[in-house]
């Protein structure tokens, strides 16, 4: 009787393993933290001076590099605290994709991976790329970049070491968390160095079978990847948003999946279509250097961003680093000021009046930091609306107005009822 139990358990077993089926896991809580566009550079190889490194600052994008090593030193000083049981890493990890940089934010991870906290990366369109270089003394100087091989090598010990699958068309990959979630770290460079994204024929079929086998296993898929897949921004479509995004929406929603974590726009927008909620990130390299927390339980998820406290870590570790001390007034006011001069430099010759243009380039500044910031609804719409005649007819206006369009902020979001989303 016992040999037959045995026999049975056995060949239950074997017909399970040759039939590709997944045990089904019973829900558990998984908690992740979610960052993007991180940028990094690496202080040992960039100094962050010359006409080089101001002419970059001044085109308000609003990157921080000179303080970007101690604000991701501030991050993880956080995670370790915090410990959740993933990051997530959707992409744009370094400035312009040098080996160099890669390898210098793969060590600082490894503290992470250290603590037991499991790091899961991708690549945006600035990781490998073919014009790369680092910035010793403020000036670019040329230096090597990687191949897709050696991304995958030197961050094989974050995400690619222990996938459940990869797709060997491209660097996606999907993650098993053991407690019922799947992850889908989706490579959407169609093109390395390309800013335009879409996924691959080949990693779409890909894709489709790890999505069948995630149901069959009775899992809930999250997915995540560098370019949006919803629309976040009117303005910003081409290159931003997938080129197969319908076809990608419709896949995720036949296998069940309702949330895609991206980046890429670096703004901190919550949209959602169709049943798809589709969460970007803000730029960690941009004040006020955002991450998302993520509780996922089966089919049920909950996410709030909240910001890095360099300033409380500045105080930790003892720096007398004026500007780190009172970090949230002075990232305010770093990012403020390069959209005031990019403002006031075309408008400039349109607005005689040297008070009006004051007031408008602070209204444009201030808008772009709490937009970026996922935080529109501090704008005072009464100041945007007495000024916006006064940019008629130029980009600053129509881009005040795709602003404004919707106000609500985009920090917080959950399986069940959706605060700040725009579709």
């Amino acid at each position: 009787m016992k040999k037959l139990v045995l026999f049975t358990l056995v060949g239950a077993l074997l017909f399970a393993l040759l039939s590709g089926c997944s045990a089904k896991v019973e829900p558990a809580s998984v908690s992740i933290v979610a960052a993007t566009d991180l940028h990094f550079a690496g202080r040992e190889f960039h100094t962050y001076t010359g006409a080089f490194q101001r002419d970059s600052e001044s085109n308000g994008s609003g990157k921080q590099m000179q303080y970007l090593d101690d604000i991701l030193d501030a991050f993880i000083d956080q995670m370790l605290a915090q410990k959740p049981d993933y990051i997530l890493l959707t992409g744009d990890l370094t400035y312009v994709g040098s080996k160099a940089s890669h390898e210098a934010l793969a060590q600082r991870l490894s503290a992470l991976k250290a603590a037991g906290i499991q790091v899961l990366v991708v690549p945006g369109n600035h990781d490998i790329t073919s014009a790369t270089y680092i910035l010793p003394e403020g000036e670019p100087v040329d230096a090597p970049s990687v191949t897709p091989q050696e991304f995958r090598e030197i961050y094989a010990d974050h995400g690619y070491n222990g996938a459940l699958s990869y797709d060997k068309n491209s660097l996606s990959y999907v993650y098993d968390t053991g407690k019922g979630s799947w992850i889908f770290m989706l490579d959407t460079n169609f093109q390395y160095g390309a800013t335009f994204g879409e996924l691959h024929e080949e990693t779409m079929s890909w894709l489709k079978s790890q999505l069948k086998r995630c149901k069959k296993a009775g899992a809930y898929p999250l997915l995540a990847g560098h370019h949006n897949l919803l629309v976040h921004n009117d303005r910003f479509r081409f290159g931003y948003v997938l080129g197969n995004c319908d076809a990608l929406l419709s896949l995720a929603k036949q296998y069940g999946g309702d949330l895609y974590l991206s980046g890429h726009i670096h703004t901190q927008h919550i949209a959602r279509e169709d049943g798809m909620t589709d969460i970007a990130g803000g730029s960690f390299a941009v004040y006020p250097h955002r991450y998302g927390t993520l509780t996922v339980n089966g089919g049920q998820w909950e996410y709030t961003s909240q910001a890095t406290n360099v300033s409380a870590y500045a105080k930790k570790i003892g720096s007398a680093d004026p500007y780190l001390l009172q970090y949230e007034q002075f990232g305010f006011q770093f990012f403020y000021d390069r959209a005031f001069e990019q403002a006031k430099e075309s408008l400039s010759d349109l607005i005689s009046d040297a008070d009006i243009l004051s007031r408008l380039c602070d209204l444009i500044a201030r808008t772009n930091v709490y937009y970026f910031g996922g935080t529109p609804s501090a704008i005072d719409l009464d100041d945007a609306a007495s000024l916006r005649p006064f940019l008629s007819d130029t980009r600053w206006g129509d881009y005040l107005d795709t602003i404004l369009d919707g106000t609500e902020d985009s920090i917080h979001a959950d399986s069940t009822s959706l605060q700040g989303a725009e579709g």
